[in-house]
């Protein structure tokens, strides 16, 4: 034991002798670690005091020139005005305006509109359906319809024309003080860094001055695009036709329909009031480059129309009497597809033009809406600092990957599990049909955004799908379970 004691108190005895040395050492680690964070700090907190306080903003100018009046401008724009900011909207269309979408208003967007105002005004004007029998047709055909609104407490989303959606929302804006100019197709916009202001140009040689720049102009974001901060064309696509009311066999709210030629896209059919549908197809990037699962964006038609008469699940709730238009399109750009970044100096890109769809539903109403909030707060917060550096937007950055952005990694992957292996699909319907509406519930809370998609890897859900992945493989594999889901000759 004696030469263990020793080198004990030679080790005391050192580090007596050399206390000074140490304790510097120490210190010169905390000053090191401390710097880091005050940078780290500063680079992540706006400025306390900036060049352009209230009150240094031109006459003949405003604190923000927002392209696009879709939901995510008007949204931003209504916060922004509502809250004192003098705020242009411009459109290069006349409202009201049609938008070729799916139209199912999720619950956070929901919640906007009932704040906003909006959401009365479609219910007592009969332009809103709450969806509370909803659900999904797996890729062999296994199928369930629950009651979402008897688990959650509330509709897990409703169907909205957008015609009727981005008119009210765009004229709530304008009531809340913001200078809606329709008809303004905008060509440009230049940057005056010595004044700090934004100069945006229109096709009829109007301009509009403004101390923040918002690109909300769409998917195909010609804009964004000009200035170089988007770089690629939308990789993904949607159809829409509508479904004239009382032509139809459809008894349910909403289902998506997943057949195994398109995956990860799937088939929806919404309800409308006066039991009118929308007929819709999305198609998710996925796979190898240019294509979506096995199919492209030109075998959308095809895929559209094809499933009105052969698909036998969507077939049968159409009916063979039921009046459809004929199918419109519109490109999708998920998952912040194309994009570097959302914000600059004086500048932030917002909904579909920033990529802001999710990249496992196709849906991008609500993330647009919770994003042109975002944008409007961080605007606000600018005006009040005066400084609108690309120090202060990266507020607005920080705050949609806080609310939704942080699910797109995860959507994308699941996206690509779900082309991969079409029986994960399988066993979930498998599995809501076994369980009932209470899981049902907690797969529309997942596909809404109520939930993040994390919620698969808790360990009572992940234990649970594991176990249901199993039993479909041996039901699918051994037993031969039938695939109901076969197109008709």
């Amino acid at each position: 034991m004696a030469p263990v004691a020793e080198n004990v108190q030679k080790v005391l005895e050192s580090v007596k002798e050399n206390k000074t040395t140490v304790a510097a050492v120490g210190l010169g680690g905390l000053a090191v670690a401390g710097a880091a964070l005050y940078i780290r700090r500063r680079q992540l907190t706006p400025p306390a005091v900036g060049k352009y306080p209230v009150g240094t903003l031109p006459a003949d100018a405003y604190d923000a020139v927002i392209v696009g009046a879709g939901p995510s401008g008007s949204v931003c724009a209504f916060y922004s005005a509502k809250a004192g900011a003098k705020v242009a909207l411009l459109d290069k269309a006349t409202f009201p305006r049609d938008k070729y979408c799916g139209d199912a208003v999720c619950t956070p967007a929901i919640r906007i509109l009932e704040d906003m105002g909006v959401l009365k005004e479609l219910m007592d004007n009969n332009e809103a359906h709450f969806a509370d029998a909803g659900g999904f047709v797996s890729p062999m055909g296994i199928s369930y319809v629950g009651a979402s609104k008897e688990k959650l407490g509330e509709a897990a989303c409703c169907a909205v024309k957008r015609i009727n959606l981005d008119n009210r929302i765009a004229k709530k804006a304008k009531q809340a003080g913001a200078d809606l100019k329709e008809g303004f197709e905008v060509t440009g916009a230049t940057f005056d860094k010595e004044a700090g202001l934004w100069t945006v140009t229109a096709a009829s040689g109007a301009t509009v001055r403004g101390r923040m720049l918002v690109c909300a102009d769409g998917a195909t974001s010609q804009l964004a695009t000009k200035l170089g901060y988007c770089t690629e064309a939308p990789r993904g696509v949607c159809s829409r036709a509508f479904v004239e009311g009382g032509t139809h066999n459809a008894n349910f709210d909403g289902v998506c329909f997943y057949p195994k030629w398109s995956l990860p896209g799937y088939a929806a059919l919404f309800k409308h009031p006066n039991d009118e549908l929308n007929y819709c197809y999305y198609l998710i990037p996925c796979g190898k480059a240019g294509y979506c699962g096995d199919v492209t964006e030109a075998d959308l038609a095809r895929l559209h129309n094809d499933a009105i008469t052969k698909d036998p699940f969507i077939s049968a709730a159409l009916g063979p009497n039921a009046k459809l238009e004929r199918m419109r399109a519109a490109s999708l750009r998920l998952g912040g597809q194309g994009l570097a970044t959302t914000h600059d100096d004086h500048l932030m890109i917002i909904g579909d033009a920033a990529g802001h769809i999710d990249p496992l539903t196709g849906e991008g109403i609500h993330t647009a809406m919770m994003g042109g909030q975002a944008a409007a707060n961080t605007l606000l917060d600018m005006r009040t600092t005066g400084d609108f550096s690309k120090a202060s937007t990266a507020v607005y950055q920080r705050r949609w990957m806080a609310q939704y952005g942080h699910d797109f990694g995860l959507s994308t992957k699941f996206a690509e599990l779900i082309y991969r292996y079409p029986i994960i699909m399988d066993a979930m319907a498998s599995e809501v049909q076994r369980k009932g509406d209470a899981f049902m519930s907690k797969w529309a809370e997942i596909m809404t955004n109520m939930q993040p998609k994390t919620y698969f890897f808790r360990p009572d859900v992940a234990a649970q799908l594991g176990f249901a992945i199993v039993r479909e493989v041996f039901e699918q594999k051994v037993l031969g379970k039938a695939d109901k889901y076969q197109l008709k000759a």
